[in-house]
């Protein structure tokens, strides 16, 4: 039976698109993924009990379960999800931070400085997701959509007023997305990253402007104008906003003074810009001391400042905040702090490489000891790219020793390095003339730099998802 009108769809329990978790009553959408086609299963969801079958394709069954032919069936998931959990992105103020690099620390600076001295705001990202009812474990940086609404829902019924989330490439382009209305876009920079998904490098830039574009006079889009990609969209949204530390913009970092592991600067607000309840504020200009290094997080800050300046925070709080902050898990996280000191980053592409050595260059040091984790199931272009950040900056280091590892001692399968990566990372790293070791394993690479460090000197743990262990693993092997 073939459905023709909204009205005439049946009630469901809930929406899947896996056929494995279809259970008697539910909707089940076929999408065609990139390994397996959501189609083939049809018949399976059926006979558990599927109550309505959303479709892309013609399909023939006799079991009198309605079909809806759509056009987009990721599209639906979206719209179906929202409606099901009755659009709770409307009841929140939904904040969207995209970029190559900075997603995860602009969403975490701007969700702990909404929840400083009170619990406000929920988060969804790469690290961790905060429902307000529940805090577990990250898993896709932007979740599939029923899942995304369901966490949105929880924060609705736990009396939550915003939700910082990540969105990624992928959430956007497959449509992750769809049926959430975002109360402030944020886009932080673009580089090289996800050739995996991607057919080329424009079709990556043209998915992240489809989101920041926004007409609605009521969402504000905030964009980095010191990113050359970011800058050439010109005004793509009614309510937009710059901020950079290199360009003169709305909103800029001035005086800035990098002491150690902290950095001074001045946040000005060039112009005058009206809050969220409509108020105007600025120019303004307020002194943040960041306890967290690097150039790149004086963006990060600029961004969570001008959002709590909008919903309405005193500069006076604000500079609390930021006075007590002490970073995020993995994000030039400095774990050690003594005689030597440890930073950990989670370094993924050649920009975000990029952003950890130009603050190391900012720092002192005796000797710079590097452990770095091959990406995984990346492509041979991103590591290509990431040797050849990597063999650019250390040539500039005199003192460094750098220890490269496949971790194939805690890497999970998904992550595992391929021989092909492992061989253009290397010959990178070879065509620059670094000199370096390599070790499959990381236990016996943490060893290796802990017996080579001396006092004054800097460990640096570098690389994605397989390095989630290291940080763990040096300190307990600094307490034997």
């Amino acid at each position: 039976m073939v459905m023709e009108r909204k009205e005439d769809l049946p009630a469901f329990t809930d929406i899947t698109c896996d056929s494995r978790e279809v259970k008697p009553g539910y909707a089940f959408v076929a999408i065609t993924g990139f390994k397996n086609d959501g189609h083939n299963f049809i018949e399976e969801a059926i006979n558990k009990g599927a109550s309505v079958i959303f479709t892309e394709k013609e399909i023939k069954s006799r079991s009198g379960i309605p079909i809806v032919r759509v056009k987009d069936s990721r599209s639906i998931l979206g719209k179906l999800a929202a409606e099901f959990y009755n659009y709770p992105s409307r009841k929140l103020k939904l904040i969207g931070v995209t970029g190559t690099n900075g997603k995860t620390t602009t969403t975490h600076l701007i969700y702990h400085l909404l929840n400083y001295k009170g619990k406000n705001s929920g988060l969804i990202g790469t690290v961790k997701v905060d429902t307000g009812k529940r805090t577990i474990p990250g898993n896709l940086t932007t979740p599939e959509p029923v899942t995304l609404q369901k966490y949105l829902d929880e924060m609705v019924k736990h009396n939550l007023n915003y939700a910082c989330m990540e969105v990624s490439s992928h959430g956007i382009k497959l449509k992750r997305i769809t049926g959430s209305q975002f109360a402030i876009k944020v886009g932080t920079n673009i580089t090289v990253d996800h050739f995996d998904l991607h057919s080329d490098f424009s079709d990556y830039v043209q998915v992240k402007k489809s989101f920041l574009e926004d007409k609605n006079p009521h969402t504000l889009v905030l964009l980095n104008n010191d990113d050359h990609y970011l800058s050439s969209f010109g005004n793509i949204a009614k309510n937009q906003i710059g901020y950079g530390i290199t360009t003169n913009t709305d909103i800029t970092a001035e005086n800035i003074n990098y002491s150690g592991i902290t950095t001074d600067f001045v946040y000005s607000l060039n112009k005058s810009i009206k809050t969220s309840q409509g108020n105007k504020i600025g120019p303004m200009k307020v002194p943040i001391n960041l306890k967290i290094p690097g150039e790149h997080n004086i963006y990060n800050a600029l961004v969570a400042i001008t959002i709590g300046l909008y919903y309405g925070l005193t500069p006076e709080k604000i500079q609390d905040f930021f006075g007590q902050f002490r970073g995020i898990w993995r994000r030039f996280q400095v774990i050690y702090n003594k005689d030597f000191a440890i930073i950990d980053d989670c370094a993924h592409n050649p920009g975000s490489y990029g952003a950890v050595f130009k603050t190391v260059s900012q720092l002192k040091y005796k000797n710079l000891l590097i452990v770095n984790a091959i990406r995984g199931n990346r492509g041979a272009q991103i590591n290509k790219g990431n040797a050849e950040t990597i063999g650019k900056w250390l040539k500039k280091f005199h003192n460094y020793y750098l220890l490269t590892t496949n971790c194939n001692d805690v890497v999970k399968p998904i992550d595992k390095v391929s021989p092909e990566e492992e061989k253009v990372f290397l010959q990178a790293l070879d065509k620059n003339n670094i000199k370096y070791s390599h070790l499959d394993q990381l236990k016996p690479a943490l060893k290796n730099v802990l017996d080579k460090v001396t006092p004054d000197d800097i460990i640096l743990l570098l690389g994605a998802h397989a390095m989630d262990e290291a940080g763990d693993m040096i300190l307990e092997m600094i307490k034997e």
